[in-house]
């Protein structure tokens, strides 16, 4: 029995891991090679290929300064293929790396035509970019967007475990004491449609099991006034106390 949620013969930053958490989604990347390469050779061992499109960014492509072309072209490329098979997703997750950042990429501009394209289809504006660090990490946005979905429509006994892309194991004493107390633990891995996804807005507690989630907690806070339980950091001043978690 162990508290901890990732390999550890592996770092936590893995976005192939954390895009199986996205329901009826598909995943496209566009970057340098180098950049994907992890990618495409994690998405293999996950199982998780058919979830992904690559596409490459040459030098030509940043120095003509047609980026957001390319990004268009990807997508409505992408799109196209998986209508054809009747994989149409209902989330499309749109990855650029940090030579978007760097270059001023109009990320807005793509995702804005896109949605006005396909209106059917959520777009994702999503980024790669671990170094540099005036921005968002990567894995916090990516928490954050997804839980942007959450709709509060009601109430429900049930505890969200949020920052992992590994579900709780069902020995975990915490787990344990909020079965025991008729609240129900749901992990995103459990929703596998995006309606279930929305409806994770009606838990009653959200539990924060690594750093990468903590702002999407508070942010839930703040809409929908639903609090959280920090198993990271159980000195956050926010957080509830195991006792008072136990009380509701």
């Amino acid at each position: 029995m162990t508290d901890g949620f990732e390999k550890a013969e592996r770092s936590c930053f893995n976005l192939t891991h954390y895009a199986k958490l996205i329901p009826e989604s598909h995943c496209i990347f566009i970057m340098p090679p180098g950049c994907s390469r992890i990618l495409r050779l994690s998405s293999i061992e996950e199982g998780v290929s058919q979830q992904f499109s690559m596409f490459n960014l040459e030098p030509s492509d940043v120095i003509n300064g047609n980026i957001e072309d390319l990004f268009l072209e990807g997508a409505e490329y992408t799109i196209t293929r998986l209508s054809e098979d009747g994989r149409r997703p209902k989330i499309l997750c749109v990855f650029a790396s940090c030579v978007d950042s760097f270059i001023g990429t109009d990320r807005d501009y793509v995702i804005s035509e896109l949605q006005e394209r396909y209106p059917d289809i959520i777009f994702f504006n999503l980024a790669v970019d671990p170094i540099n660090r005036d921005v968002i990490a990567p894995l916090v946005r990516v928490h954050n967007t997804i839980t942007a979905l959450f709709e509060k429509t009601g109430g429900s006994r049930t505890a969200n475990w949020l920052g992992s892309y590994l579900k709780p194991e069902e020995n975990h004493p915490l787990l344990l004491k909020l079965n025991h107390i008729g609240i129900t633990s749901k992990h995103l891995l459990d929703c596998t449609t995006v309606d279930e996804l929305r409806q994770m807005g009606n838990a009653a507690i959200n539990i924060v099991v690594t750093p990468n989630a903590l702002p999407a907690a508070k942010q839930l806070k703040e809409r929908f006034g639903t609090p959280y339980y920090n198993l990271v950091n159980q000195n956050d001043p926010e957080s509830l106390t195991e006792e008072a978690l136990l009380s509701i």
